[in-house]
């Protein structure tokens, strides 16, 4: 036989005259040690998550008090829910539960933050481009305005209260998400993983381009010939039996992050998956992205170019997912 044609191993190192006994030993040997440095790996991974994924939650949420910058508080949050993943049993219920609580948190906390300092992010704030770009699109005027237009003043409408409905159910992917962990628990990091990048995706634009909501725009900043308004806040103090807010109320968490619209980025992604899952289900998912778009623009919290810019975060999850699996296989060997 050429050496040509011989293993790599036999042309280096020449024929195993060993054993087979020995052989077997030997690498049973090998395995032993491998697996034991990744149980030691795993063990002081585990317990650095264990003291940080509580201690960077703490120092997020007392961050004022420690005087720590916004960012700086992002970055010591970015890392919680991994920590918390890798704090609980593997391939748990517990885990998934508890690092998609962590996730949903950090993103509130990313969303929140950039507006901590809001004469800073006053002056950076981004009001007259999507209302060029929406009209544009709507022939001249912006679709939000001409859809308020047709509403015909301030009286809460059995239409509004529909849709503000639909508004109100963004919480719709995370409960086919149970579903999932209850029924389907194998397919959920997949899922749960599609899902957290849709949302996570929108948040860098909250922090580099701060983009003031329609109603903002025409309430505050006097865009649109004041005609486009909040709706839903008329339609809870109208269900509430409230009286009507003022425009000057103060608003909570983070009043300029319109672009692009996380509702329809993670509505989007969960009819893609659908879509894999059964066609006719992905049809349904794709008609709530088109109920949520309509809301969205109807009700003035975004323009037509935030829904479009969250349909394309989506897709880049979608098409960027196999890129990124063998960065996420890694990481989740690392939290096994």
């Amino acid at each position: 036989m050429s050496s040509i044609n011989r293993p790599a191993r036999h042309r280096r190192r020449g024929p195993d005259r060993r054993p087979l006994l020995v052989r077997w030993f030997d690498d049973a040997r090998v395995h032993r040690r491998r697996g034991a440095r990744r149980r030691r790996l795993q063990r002081h991974v585990h317990v650095g998550a264990i003291a940080y994924a509580p201690a960077s939650i703490v120092l997020t949420m007392l961050r004022k008090r420690f005087g720590l910058p916004p960012w700086l508080s992002v970055v010591i949050a970015s890392g919680a829910p991994l920590a918390v993943a890798a704090a609980l049993p593997p391939r748990s219920r517990t885990r998934y539960v508890g690092a998609g609580m962590t996730y949903m948190w950090l993103f509130k906390e990313s969303w929140e933050l950039p507006a901590e300092d809001e004469s800073t992010h006053r002056r950076r704030l981004h009001i007259d481009y999507p209302i060029r770009v929406d009209s544009v699109l709507g022939g001249g005027t912006p679709p939000g305005q001409r859809l308020q237009r047709l509403r015909g003043g301030e009286q809460v409408t059995a239409l509004d209260i529909a849709v503000s409905v639909i508004y109100g159910s963004w919480f719709v992917p995370h409960v086919l998400l149970a579903y999932v962990l209850v029924r389907h628990p194998k397919f959920l990091p997949r899922a749960a993983g599609r899902l957290a990048a849709s949302y996570h995706l929108t948040t860098p634009f909250y922090w580099f381009v701060p983009t003031a909501p329609p109603w903002w725009a025409s309430e505050q900043a006097g865009r649109m010939d004041g005609e486009v308004h909040r709706v839903v806040r008329h339609v809870v103090c109208k269900v509430l039996g409230r009286p009507a807010p003022g425009g000057d109320e103060k608003v909570p968490g983070n009043p300029w992050g319109s672009m692009p619209s996380d509702h329809i980025s993670s509505a989007a992604i969960t009819a893609r998956g659908l879509m894999e899952v059964n066609p006719a289900l992905g049809a349904i998912g794709w008609l709530y992205v088109a109920g949520a778009a309509f809301a969205v623009v109807y009700l003035g919290e975004h323009y037509v170019v935030d829904v479009i810019a969250g349909l394309v975060v989506a897709e880049i999850v979608h098409h960027a997912e196999p890129l990124a699996a063998p960065f996420v296989r890694a990481v989740a060997w690392t939290l096994e």
